[in-house]
């Protein structure tokens, strides 16, 4: 058990622990020894084994301390009663004195009233038509604030900017998801119809979801190959098919999406169709070789227009004629 030196114990402690030593261990002790002639006693004037020498000592320590606890708490009602009325005392005390010394004063203030009472008829126009000015003036002011609410507190202002700023950052987003949507939905309507010959109808959704995704970024990386066609097509088509959705994005140095991209993207999802006639796969420094064509192209890059989106379908000819 650790032992706290003298220098660590504070005045409080050091005051709690004797208050314990006061009132509580030094009467136990004393309760217990003096318990120990009773019981002696007792048991001589009891008959012979009607109640155990034990059973009579505790007996005896039990009422002794309860009578010291109620003498100390009878004391202690005592002297709280006693500090309650002398503190009832001098607040009535210092009430009192207060009151008695009104009188002085407005006896010592009449003669000042009646010196002033004899100038105030000399003065009482004056006072009045200048009371009558500073009240004109006042509520005409009142009247202009409430006229002018130009001048509203610099909270409503505040307030005004804030909530501008925060539309501002609202309607770009809404205006960013917007135009992403329109792409998406431009490159979709492009995918159904340029594909529909070779992509079955069933599998239409599927095929497009995955190049969706790579619409939306140029990160990604397909997992699965694609192999259900009802055509053969060739890696000049696939290499058009991409480039053709990937110029509208932004592809080149310094934009969104690279040649890199694009190949990797190819190698991954048209695997099969990327191969020499030897059956060796292409480099991918030959994939990165978007625009390449040949005399067996079935589909073709296809140049954005003036809008830079649009593509040269029928569904879109109508809006954009490239």
């Amino acid at each position: 058990m650790k032992i706290d030196s003298p220098s660590s114990i504070t005045s409080r402690e050091a005051s709690i622990r004797l208050e314990w030593i006061s009132t509580r261990i030094l009467p136990g002790v004393a309760v217990l020894l003096l318990s120990i002639p009773l019981c002696q006693w007792a048991d001589s004037n009891l008959p012979d084994g009607i109640v155990p020498v034990s059973i009579i000592y505790l007996m005896i320590v039990i009422i002794l301390w309860s009578m010291y606890l109620a003498v100390q708490y009878a004391f202690v009602g005592i002297a709280q009663t006693r500090k309650n009325k002398t503190h009832a005392c001098n607040n009535q005390t210092a009430t009192n004195e207060s009151t008695a010394q009104k009188p002085v004063f407005l006896l010592e203030a009449m003669p000042m009233v009646a010196e002033s009472n004899v100038n105030e008829s000399v003065c009482d126009a004056e006072v009045v038509e200048e009371i009558v000015e500073k009240t004109t003036v006042k509520d005409s002011k009142v009247i202009s604030e409430e006229a002018n609410p130009d001048n509203e507190p610099s909270t409503v202002s505040a307030a005004s900017a804030s909530s501008t700023y925060q539309q501002g950052i609202d309607d770009f987003y809404q205006s960013q998801a917007e135009s992403q949507k329109k792409k998406l939905d431009t490159i979709h309507e492009y995918l159904l119809y340029i594909m529909s010959p070779f992509v079955y109808e069933e599998d239409m959704d599927e095929f497009c979801t995955d190049l969706l995704r790579f619409a939306m970024d140029h990160n990604y990386r397909p997992e699965v190959e694609w192999k259900r066609y009802k055509t053969k097509l060739s890696s000049f088509d696939v290499r058009h098919l991409v480039w053709s959705i990937a110029i509208r994005l932004g592809l080149g140095k310094g934009k969104v999406y690279s040649n890199d991209d694009c190949a990797c993207y190819i190698e991954r999802r048209f695997a099969s169709l990327c191969v020499t006639g030897s059956g060796e796969p292409l480099s991918h420094s030959t994939l990165r070789n978007l625009t390449v064509t040949s005399n067996s192209d079935q589909i073709h890059c296809d140049i954005q227009g003036a809008d830079g989106l649009l593509f040269h379908i029928p569904s879109q000819l109508g809006v954009e004629k490239g």
